[in-house]
């Protein structure tokens, strides 16, 4: 995931981080990402026999001169998280409106290959779990992907950080691909999708909607026994509260992708521990 020089998505390929210098916008006042980190892990082959974790950052990062989650890494590997991953790159470049406004063909276009290389990964490794962490823009990729994928092939479980993918989206398909859970982590403080979301579009291009990480997601009209049974088996919304501000959330758009909030929420989620306040 994060705090790594600028490589190409190869490079990230060969390391659990994802990625590397740069923070985060300039109005969330982040300190700027140290550039002296490892390029690779000495025991990433050991490590891709445990899992595997895909990232999907925001629109605006997602290269090795951007991206939106330097504490990423540094949280799985301080939390003990015994896998490896790569942050997978689905954004235009072009910036973070230029990838927020792209169409739902582009982002499928990028799913699709997102599909294509979980699918790889599962036939190479068969018996280490593949799981989806997707950050802001990144969570509509991550769900299109799931979409995508064959009835032969499953992920472990699904984080979504900063969702702004609309809230009514329907994720039956989806759903049927998870073998464990759908984590889903919202806060109504999150201004950048309070405000901004409903004039600018959901990452699924929906106005006048908020998208699923202000509140959670609802039930599509119409939804059917099974999309009920499948929203109540394996989406766990998680609520922010004030007892988060300890590890440096308080509910804004960038917070759930800092150091301490990824090592004591996010990574025991994936490695199927216990959360601080969650009942599982």
């Amino acid at each position: 995931m994060n705090p790594h020089p600028t490589l190409s998505r190869r490079h990230f390929a060969r390391s659990l981080a994802f990625g590397a210098l740069a923070g985060q916008l300039a109005s969330c006042a982040s300190k700027p990402t140290s550039p002296g980190l490892p390029e690779h892990l000495p025991d990433r082959d050991k490590r891709m026999k445990h899992g595997y974790l895909y990232f999907l950052d925001g629109a605006g990062g997602g290269t090795g001169k951007k991206n939106w989650s330097e504490g990423v890494k540094e949280g799985l590997l301080a939390a003990g998280y015994r896998g490896a991953g790569e942050m997978f790159s689905w954004e235009t470049g072009k910036g973070l409106v230029a990838d927020q406004d792209a169409p739902v063909a582009y982002k499928r276009a990028g799913a699709r290959k997102m599909a294509a290389e979980i699918q790889r990964q599962t036939a190479a490794f068969p018996t280490a779990p593949v799981s989806l962490l997707g950050f802001s823009a990144g969570t509509a990729v991550a769900i299109f992907a799931l979409e995508y994928l064959p009835e032969s092939v499953n992920v472990e479980h699904v984080v979504l950080l900063g969702t702004s993918i609309s809230e009514d989206y329907d994720l039956t398909n989806a759903l049927r691909r998870v073998r464990g859970k759908v984590y889903l982590y919202t806060s109504t403080h999150d201004r950048m999708l309070r405000f901004l979301m409903p004039f600018s579009g959901t990452a699924d291009r929906k106005k006048h909607d908020p998208g699923a990480g202000l509140r959670g997601f609802t039930l599509p009209r119409g939804a059917s026994d099974e999309t009920r049974r499948l929203y109540a088996e394996k989406i766990v919304t998680i609520h922010w509260t004030k007892e988060l501000e300890a590890d440096g959330d308080y509910g804004h758009h960038f917070d759930n992708i800092k150091m301490e909030f990824i090592r004591d929420h996010v990574a025991p989620l994936l490695m199927g521990k216990p959360v601080p306040g969650l009942m599982q």
